[in-house]
């Protein structure tokens, strides 16, 4: 059984004065909590996104850097400033690290060293940009080194570790529940970037103090072995006259409508019908929002 909902924690939004919850971001405003000082970030000259994304980063004290949509740097915290100096462009990232950052919009993860030490270099996209995080792997679980055709376990994990290092700037745990099993999934690559979907979805919804979980059950439907995919929350529930419509191509998601929605779950539908299978949105228990991800096991499993 899975605790949704942990002891709160005192504190207050740093605009409002709002009592909230456990967790640096107020539900209310969407503002970091008064847990450490934190320079604010002017919002007549940037969108209100990055600066409330920018406000969580500082407040958090994690090594990040703010980019706009077009790649402009909008932010360099000190911690991440203390790592590879003061950076004005993302070509000097680039240059530093050895890496090339060119989509934006996609979740992604890097295992780098710097100075002998082995870190996480994160993208994690929001609307209107992104926040490239480094996040040093003696604090994480280091990502596996997995084969070209590595077990479903280890696939959901590398998801999670993609978003662990903003999950916890939001104060959002995730956890995995996954089976002993050595199951392989041969289009692996694409089942991490359907999971990643669903996982960046949740980061969105669920408020500082909620709570993720991934995990997969294999069963049998009308007599045939499937593979049953979850990514479970206690955000809010997607409402019963849209859980059809978010999964349409042509459904245009808004970050900031009132309704819980979602961006780019049409990709995740193609995905499961290519392989047989399907995706829908679950919320019976009333407490908890649930997409499943049904799939085919591999026949030569």
């Amino acid at each position: 059984m899975y605790d949704f909902y942990p002891d709160p924690m005192a504190s207050n939004c740093i605009l409002c004065g709002t009592a909230i919850s456990q967790g640096i971001l107020c539900p209310n405003c969407d503002r970091p909590r008064k847990s450490k000082p934190a320079a604010a970030i002017a919002l007549d000259s940037i969108s209100p996104a990055i600066a409330t994304i920018g406000n969580v980063v500082t407040a958090a004290g994690a090594a990040a850097i703010i980019l706009d949509s077009d790649r402009s740097v909008h932010l360099v915290t000190d911690a991440f400033k203390s790592i590879l100096g003061d950076i004005t462009q993302v070509r000097q990232i680039e240059e530093a690290l050895g890496i090339s950052i060119h989509d934006l919009t996609k979740l992604s993860s890097n295992t780098i060293s710097i100075r002998s030490r082995k870190m996480l270099l994160s993208i994690v996209p929001f609307s209107g940009g992104a926040a490239v995080i480094l996040r040093q792997l003696g604090d994480i679980d280091e990502p596996p080194q997995i084969s070209d055709v590595p077990r479903i376990a280890d696939v959901i994990r590398s998801v999670v570790n993609r978003s662990i290092a903003f999950a916890e700037l939001k104060g959002i745990q995730i956890d995995v529940s996954i089976p002993d099993s050595e199951e392989r999934f041969r289009h692996h690559d694409k089942l991490a970037d359907a999971l990643g979907i669903l996982v960046d979805n949740a980061l969105h919804y669920v408020a500082a103090g909620g709570q993720i979980v991934v995990g997969v059950r294999p069963m049998e439907h009308k007599g045939k072995p499937i593979l049953l995919f979850f990514v479970m929350d206690n955000g809010p529930l997607v409402p019963e006259h849209m859980k059809h419509l978010i999964f349409e191509s042509g459904f245009l998601w808004n970050p900031s409508a009132h309704e819980r929605t979602g961006r780019a779950l049409f990709k995740v539908r193609e995905f499961a019908v290519g392989q047989g299978g399907s995706v829908w949105a679950d919320s019976k228990s009333g407490k908890a929002c649930t997409f499943f991800l049904r799939l085919n096991p591999d026949p030569d499993r």
